[in-house]
């Protein structure tokens, strides 16, 4: 939720929005939608689309502001989704726990709490608005942590086959982009998608900030870090993604077009050629020793290793038994004889017991690493598919939600 927004700014713009409004609008409150017999009012949706156009930047235009306020009536319903689904969940979020959110806002912008709030207060914003929309937004982050964090497992396997992908593209052009995604599922929601990325990108065109509009409109897990996608190869892409940004320059953004799935604007930041580069394999070792005598029990032991961390467990039934760490080399950087032991093990595998004089052996592989200067490390990967599948099921989640609730909108 932090966002580096110039407030000042962002309040007079949303002053101006609130001294757009109609007077009757102002003045009078009714029911905007219920959700499953929670209802929002339209002083909800009023609060809500002033954020919106206060913390993207967008001009604040009768077009604009009506566009608002159809964004905020989604963000509206699925906020009250996402909150009467945590409540089932026994999901709390505690207010000590927003007022430090709150806070860490107000720092990234230069500003106390109070003084924040009062920023707000002069574009017409009550900072509960705010307050409401971090609580929906953490109560749902620890939901989905909760019932699917564990669950979701990136497999080495493909680690691997994103690594290849990437060492494939090495030599291709790289491209340092942003991404702002609409999600649409129907005709009907494709075509709104599409008329909401093409006055996105008018706004942009005339100034809005490329990664404002991103955090506060993009349904991508990007939203949060303004759409950057960081350097990618052309491996990594989407194969209509890269299409397009193949065809941009430095500093454009592309118009919106559709995918599987939605609809998407990105802009290409920067690109680089390709360079030949070589893969170095690294390996992550532990070597077990025991004395010569202990031999048998160390080969049965082996086979039944699950961890590097709790290796020394492992090994109390083995006399004399001790770990050595190895740490995580080069496996060009081994020794001949250590490289051959190792060569074919995959993770978590121990070599063959070797008896030299009275000590007996075992190098058990913990990881093993392919990398390439300047291209994503393992747990850069890992840490990526991981973000991208919990996403995915965060959308899909919520999708089902909307699908089986009681929407009456008025």
């Amino acid at each position: 939720m932090t966002r580096l927004i110039n407030w000042a700014a962002a309040a007079a713009a949303a002053a101006a929005l609130a001294t757009a409004l109609p007077a009757t609008a102002q003045l009078t409150d009714g029911v905007a939608v219920i959700v499953n017999d929670d209802v929002v009012s339209t002083y909800d949706v009023r609060q809500r689309a002033l954020l919106l156009l206060a913390s993207s930047g967008i001009q604040s235009t009768p077009e604009n502001q009506e566009r608002a306020r159809a964004q905020a009536l989604r963000e509206l319903v699925d906020d009250r989704l996402k909150i009467q689904e945590t409540r089932q969940y026994n999901v709390e979020v505690t207010p000590d726990s927003i007022d430090r959110a709150v806070a860490g806002i107000a720092q990234q912008n230069n500003l106390t709490p109070e003084q924040f709030a009062a920023q707000l207060a002069r574009g017409g914003i009550n900072v509960n608005t705010l307050r409401r929309q971090i609580e929906a937004d953490t109560a749902w982050r620890r939901l989905m942590s909760g019932r699917y964090g564990s669950r979701v497992r990136i497999s080495e396997t493909q680690v691997r086959e994103m690594q290849q992908r990437i060492l494939q593209g090495a030599t291709r052009t790289q491209f340092q982009a942003s991404e702002i995604f609409l999600q649409a599922d129907t005709d009907a929601e494709f075509t709104q998608a599409e008329a909401n990325a093409a006055r996105l990108l008018q706004e942009m065109q005339r100034g809005a900030p490329f990664p404002l509009v991103a955090r506060q409109f993009s349904a991508s897990a990007t939203a949060a870090a303004g759409g950057d996608l960081g350097w990618l190869t052309a491996g990594e892409l989407r194969p209509e993604v890269r299409t397009v940004l193949e065809t941009l320059q430095a500093g454009q953004v592309s118009t919106p077009f559709r995918v599987s799935d939605g609809v998407y604007i990105v802009a290409l930041r920067a690109r680089r050629e390709g360079t030949a580069q070589a893969a170095v394999q690294r390996v992550t070792l532990l070597q077990v020793n025991a004395p010569a005598a202990s031999r048998q029990t160390l080969e049965r032991a082996r086979g039944r290793f699950t961890t590097c961390e709790g290796l020394q467990t492992q090994l109390r039934n083995v006399t004399g038994a001790e770990v050595v760490d190895l740490g995580t080399l080069a496996e060009s950087d081994l020794s001949e004889t250590v490289r051959a032991r190792v060569t074919d093990l995959e993770p978590i595998q121990a070599s063959a017991v070797t008896v030299s004089g009275d000590l007996a052996s075992t190098i058990v592989l913990c990881a093993r690493d392919t990398s390439v200067e300047g291209l994503p490390s393992t747990t850069d990967i890992e840490n990526r598919l991981y973000e991208q599948e919990m996403a995915l099921l965060s959308q899909r989640y919520l999708r089902n939600l909307r699908r089986e609730a009681t929407i009456i909108t008025r």
